[in-house]
């Protein structure tokens, strides 16, 4: 699996990064989540329990924040996060309904490539989330112009019923990568526990080479829920890139506390 780095943070290679979500409203919501972020990091990491930073991205969902349609406050809360957090990857996601984002009853859903526009053009993110199931046409377009203006590509896919079989997980990761993704995540559902052991096991399988569709990028697999905690702490082992944690409100189903992941890391 090969390593990419963004500022001085680096994927694939097998020390786990972690992800925390902000997922606020309004601006004032936002501004206050991720001021939060920034407490809990700071107190954890007093707390001598992780060598490595205690939360090197921060995810804003901007499928949560009310104004997402403005360009203008959208632009300015993305210069807020920007300046507390300089030191942190900032990491742009609006996720569909379709693959679980919140639910809206506005026009945010038909203007999601032009959303995604304004956060690359802003100058103000170093990665942004495609989903695969969007369209070969739009993941294309918008990796290109996430490459060209220098912004790492997160490309995802999300199941909240199941988990596919191996084999077609391992055909995602490769469209993923062929389509333009820089770092390649799944994140699916189990229905027991043989669900989540052929995950942990898939994704070793992809870091270490032995895929039947060998992977170059950095990959992260999930299974969700409770059930699947043992994907979101077993990155070391298996070689899944980064993982997510929450401070206050989480954004999918599993997700620990930032302080109970470190200490499981």
């Amino acid at each position: 699996m090969g390593k990419i780095t963004y500022k001085s943070i680096s994927f694939g290679d097998r020390i786990p990064k972690i992800c925390v979500p902000v997922v606020g409203r309004s601006r004032e919501e936002v501004l206050a989540q991720s001021a939060a972020i920034s407490r809990e990091a700071e107190r954890i990491a007093a707390l001598g329990l992780r060598e490595a930073p205690v939360a090197e991205i921060i995810e804003f969902r901007a499928d949560y924040f009310d104004h997402v349609t403005n360009q203008t406050e959208l632009t300015e809360l993305l210069k807020e996060l920007r300046e507390a957090h300089p030191d942190r990857l900032l990491l742009f996601t609006y996720r569909s309904e379709e693959e679980g984002g919140e639910l809206r009853h506005d026009r945010a859903e038909n203007m999601i490539d032009d959303i995604s526009a304004w956060a690359m053009v802003s100058g103000y993110i170093d990665l942004i989330d495609i989903e695969l199931m969007s369209g070969n046409y739009r993941v294309v377009r918008n990796a290109t112009k996430a490459r060209d203006l220098g912004i790492g590509v997160v490309m995802s896919y999300h199941d909240f019923e199941n988990t596919p079989h191996n084999e077609e997980m391992e055909g995602l990761l490769w469209d993923m990568e062929q389509l333009g993704g820089d770092i390649l995540k799944i994140a699916v559902t189990p229905k027991n526990h043989f669900d989540v052991d052929r995950v942990l096991e898939l994704t070793e399988d992809v870091t270490r080479g032995h895929s039947n569709h060998p992977i170059s990028r950095p990959v992260v697999l999930i299974s969700m829920t409770d059930a699947g905690t043992v994907t979101r702490t077993a990155c070391a082992k298996t070689g899944s890139a980064f993982t997510f944690a929450n401070v206050g409100m989480g954004s999918a189903p599993g997700q620990l506390s930032l302080e109970e992941l470190v200490r499981r890391l």
